[in-house]
């Protein structure tokens, strides 16, 4: 294992993940303008789908959700600073797409940045992470608890209830530690003030019934796939959680972070989030230098593999079971305990 002290930016995948950790304007151009192009066409037939059949307006909003999750996914890299050159640049981009997407950019990525940095260490979960208790402590929650963590960690409610609500509702405020940060309310109130204006234009153009007829699908549908995505990446038995005095960043992000094999259509869809050991171990590679990184590094592909097939299987996942050093599910842990 390597130590502590040695600063990650030396690691040998570290090294070979920099010569692409540089943003290209052509890039960014080819890739933003097409995205929305492709999500505004959409979301117009959508609205012109509802006066034909609401069958065909949900088989578009799966079209709509994909161009959506790839909009969210290119602020997400807004949010590290990777997507275009500049800071500045990437501050607005991301302030736009956050709109579209329901997501204040600075107050969301200051969360996500935490996951980053805590990723897989036990003593300091939390920071945008999805809650992971071990067998222990489960074994010495009260029956509330147990039963409150049982429901939050069913796949079912994570994904077709967590996550709206997650997009929709709980980004309309700063919560957590940056209720007290001037630059949290300001991420947060813009992007609300934004998203009123951009969802009043539509409802003054097409009325307030066909507005939720095509929105609530796209956006349910879009956040399921973004909440599944950076969910089952790091779920899977021999994921990474250590204690801090054993934990490590280059091993947390190797082997606590997975390659979900994804079809090239799917990878497309998600901006390449499914090299996301790349992703974690240097933040700094925008997502359309992803997949390039991955085939001409061979230290950086044996990561844990898994295709959507398999993934699936990870989904029942719930405690750490830290004498073992798996993930476990609730069954497993009735039968072992």
């Amino acid at each position: 294992m390597l130590n502590k002290a040695v600063g990650l930016s030396k690691t040998p995948a570290f090294v070979a993940s920099r010569p692409y950790a540089k943003a290209s304007y052509l890039a960014v151009i080819w890739q933003f303008s097409h995205t929305i192009v492709m999500y505004a066409l959409v979301i117009w037939l959508m609205f012109e789908s509802l006066s034909i059949h609401y069958g065909v307006t949900l088989l578009l909003a799966l079209v709509a959700s994909a161009a959506y999750t790839r909009l969210f996914m290119i602020g997400h890299d807004c949010g590290h600073g990777s997507y275009l050159p500049k800071k500045w640049q990437n501050n607005v981009l991301g302030e736009v797409i956050g709109v579209l997407t329901n997501t204040p950019l600075k107050y969301w990525a200051k969360n996500h940045l935490g996951h980053h940095k805590t990723t897989g260490n036990l003593d300091k979960r939390g920071g945008g992470d999805v809650t992971t208790l071990t067998v222990e402590e489960y074994q010495a929650a009260s029956v509330w608890r147990k039963f409150t963590y049982r429901v939050y960690r069913n796949p079912f409610f994570l994904m077709l209830a967590a996550a709206p609500i997650y997009f929709v509702f709980l980004h309309r405020l700063p919560l957590g530690s940056q209720w007290n940060s001037r630059e949290g309310w300001t991420s947060v109130m813009g992007t609300n003030i934004g998203i009123a204006i951009y969802y009043g234009v539509l409802i003054g153009l097409f009325g307030l019934k066909p507005f939720l007829l095509v929105y609530i699908p796209v956006v349910l549908f879009s956040s399921i796939i973004a909440v599944w995505l950076f969910y089952v990446q790091h779920q899977f038995e021999e994921a990474y959680w250590k204690r801090n005095e054993e934990w490590n960043h280059h091993d947390a992000t190797l082997q606590g972070s997975s390659f979900y094999d994804l079809p090239k259509w799917i990878h497309w869809a998600t901006g390449n989030i499914g090299y996301h050991h790349i992703h974690h171990l240097n933040p700094r590679v925008p997502n359309y230098k992803l997949a390039e990184c991955y085939e001409n590094s061979f230290g950086l592909q044996g990561a844990k593999k898994f295709g959507m097939v398999e993934s699936l299987g990870t989904a029942f996942l719930a405690l750490w079971d830290e004498e073992k050093g798996r993930l476990i599910t609730f069954s497993q842990y009735k039968e072992w305990y």
